[in-house]
C-alpha cells in the first residue's frame, strides 16, 4: 500500500515486523523507516553484547515565536553533533585517565512531527548506547545533576540557541522509556523496538515542506 502523502513510500499495517510487535494501533507505519530502525537496533547489538536504550522527546520553547531554524532539521543535526562531541570528549578523558574506556557507541533514530493542535514541530528520539558506558540517564529529575540527561539537555540548548536554564523542560523522558538489551533475553528488545516503532508512524508527519520526517544512524 502506497503512502498517499508520499507515493515513493509504502505503508506497513501488520502488528509485527520481523517477529517484533510494532505500534500500528495509531495508524500505519512507513515501511522504509521501519526497515532502517530495525537495522539500527540489529547493528548496535551486533557490535555490543549489551545496550542501553532511551526514548526522549525534544521540543521548542513556547515562550517565544518559533525561530526560522525550527522549519528545518538544523536543530536535530546540531543536537546530534553536539551530543556525540560531548560523549567523544568523555571517552577521551576516561582513556587519558585510565588507559582504556568503554566507548559510548552512540546510535540514534529520530522523527520530526507537527503537533495536530499546536502546529509546532517537535522531535521523537531513540538513543542507543553501549551499556558498558551508560546504564541510565542519571538523576533526570534534577537537570543540574551530572549525567547523560544533563548532557542531552546541554546539547539541545546549544542546538536551539537557548541558555541552559531556559531549556529545562524541553527534553522529556518518555514514561517507561529506558531499557537494557542483550543478545539473550528478547523481552527488553521487543519492548524497546515496540516503543521505538512509534517514530515510524505516518500520522503527524509532514511531507510537502521538503523536510525529512525521519532519519537514523547509518553505521
Amino acid at each position: 500500500m502506497r503512502n498517499p502523502c508520499n507515493t515513493n513510500q509504502t505503508l506497513f499495517l501488520d502488528p509485527t515486523y520481523n517477529g517484533f510487535p510494532v505500534q500500528t494501533h495509531r495508524g500505519p507505519l512507513i515501511r522504509p523507516y521501519l526497515q532502517r530502525l530495525h537495522r539500527v537496533f540489529a547493528r548496535a547489538l551486533d557490535q555490543y553484547s549489551s545496550l542501553y536504550v532511551v526514548r526522549l522527546d525534544l521540543r521548542f520553547s513556547k515562550r517565544e515565536e518559533l525561530p526560522d531554524h525550527a522549519l528545518t532539521n538544523e536543530p536535530i543535526a546540531r543536537f546530534l553533533d553536539s551530543l556525540k562531541a560531548k560523549l567523544d570528549w568523555r571517552d577521551e578523558s576516561i582513556r587519558k585517565s585510565h588507559g582504556r574506556v568503554n566507548c559510548h557507541g552512540m546510535r540514534y533514530a529520530w522523527a520530526r512531527e507537527i503537533g495536530p493542535y499546536s502546529q509546532r514541530p517537535h522531535y521523537h528520539l531513540v538513543l542507543i548506547l553501549n551499556r558498558s558506558a551508560f546504564q541510565s540517564l542519571g538523576n533526570y529529575a534534577d537537570p543540574s545533576a551530572p549525567g547523560l540527561y544533563r548532557t542531552c539537555l546541554e546539547a539541545w540548548a546549544s542546538a536551539i540557541h537557548q541558555p541552559y536554564d531556559l531549556a529545562e523542560g524541553l527534553v522529556s523522558v518518555v514514561s517507561d522509556g529506558q531499557w537494557h538489551l542483550n543478545r539473550i533475553d528478547q523481552g527488553p528488545y521487543r519492548e524497546a523496538f515496540f516503543a521505538a516503532s512509534y517514530l515510524c508512524k505516518a500520522r503527524s508527519k509532514v511531507f510537502e515542506l521538503g523536510v525529512h520526517g525521519f532519519s537514523c544512524s547509518r553505521s
